[in-house]
């Protein structure tokens, strides 16, 4: 049977095994810690996630039916619906109930030496060896800083707020979770100014705990797709920080690929996932080197359609919407 090695237990390597679970391959996933889930996030996920893997409904602490949108923090939109958007999720739970299902060997650290891979410095024997390791292999400059605070804030368990700035390429957040809220910042700026920036949303707020992490802004780095999935590879939403679902995308595409011996670079080319990852990082390029306004971009998604500015959030959307919302900015 062909052994698969997935160096990583996060959603794109716990995806992977699970995918390839019952199939002619053999799938071990190795992971340096002691448990999974220790990377810092909102816990936010959009909705399919639970379609696609074994999550149970423990894990999910609630559905997202809203967001509220503000600008220099005022309140621009306020959407209410009737339909899940997503989930807030205990994202430790979640992964353990992918992990107790696979093959996972944890506080099993692999490195590369040369050209061979070892495992708590003996050979891995495997047939493939994929690389799921997040953010942690790549270089800082694919990455931006983002804290959070856990807080004893009470928060609508339906609703997500995002905070945008006119002075920053990104934005805070107040999520909602069992013990209050998670109020974050990422961006193009220092630990130190994203601290200053997000003060006023937690002053008051009885903060327990800062957490802080860095998240991929680069697109899908090609040259990386011969060996890695998920946020190793670029994976993540640039404009939004979204890395959990197109992680998990990104292993599903990785399985059919190795099921049908298919190239794994060919077929994430060809699909959606891909495309939508890339103009997001596009138009936080343009803004980066000054070829578009930061200004124009905080109008465009303060100020037009709610409904297309989540669209083009969430990766659905098409070259028609891009132009209602962004003008020749992108195209």
């Amino acid at each position: 049977m062909p052994r698969v090695a997935i160096v990583g237990a996060g959603p794109a390597g716990l995806a992977l095994a699970w995918f390839l679970k019952g199939t002619k391959y053999d799938a071990t996933v190795y992971e340096a810690l002691d448990q999974v889930g220790k990377k810092p996030c909102a816990w936010g996920v959009m909705e399919g996630v639970e379609k696609m893997l074994p999550v149970s409904r423990a894990s999910l602490i609630s559905e997202i039916r809203g967001f509220r949108i503000f600008l220099d923090n005022k309140l621009v939109h306020d959407i209410r619906t009737n339909r899940t958007l997503g989930y807030i999720v205990d994202k430790p739970a979640m992964l353990y109930d992918v992990a107790q299902r696979v093959d996972v060997k944890f506080s099993s650290k692999v490195v590369r030496k040369e050209s061979k891979y070892l495992v708590d410095e003996k050979p891995l024997e495997a047939d493939e060896v994929v690389i799921a390791s997040g953010h942690y292999s790549l270089s800082k400059d694919d990455t931006i800083p983002a804290i959070q605070y856990l807080t004893d804030a009470k928060a609508d368990q339906e609703t997500v707020d995002f905070y945008f700035y006119s002075g920053l390429l990104g934005y805070a957040w107040v999520f909602p979770d069992r013990e209050g809220a998670k109020i974050g910042i990422g961006g193009y700026d220092s630990v130190d100014s994203l601290k200053k920036r997000l003060s006023p949303l937690v002053e008051g707020k009885k903060p327990r705990l800062l957490q802080g992490a860095r998240v991929s802004d680069s697109g899908v780095i090609t040259e990386k797709l011969a060996t890695s999935i998920g946020e190793a590879a670029g994976f993540v939403y640039a404009m939004t920080g979204e890395g959990i679902r197109p992680s998990i995308l990104s292993a599903k595409i990785k399985a059919d690929s190795i099921l049908s011996g298919k190239d794994f670079t060919t077929e994430v080319k060809k699909s959606k996932l891909y495309w939508t990852l890339q103009v997001h990082a596009e138009i936080v390029k343009r803004v980066k080197s000054g070829d578009a306004k930061l200004s124009g971009l905080s109008k465009a998604l303060t100020r037009s359609d709610p409904e297309l500015v989540l669209r083009v959030a969430l990766g659905d959307f098409g070259k028609i919407d891009l132009l209602r919302l962004f003008g020749r900015m992108i195209l």
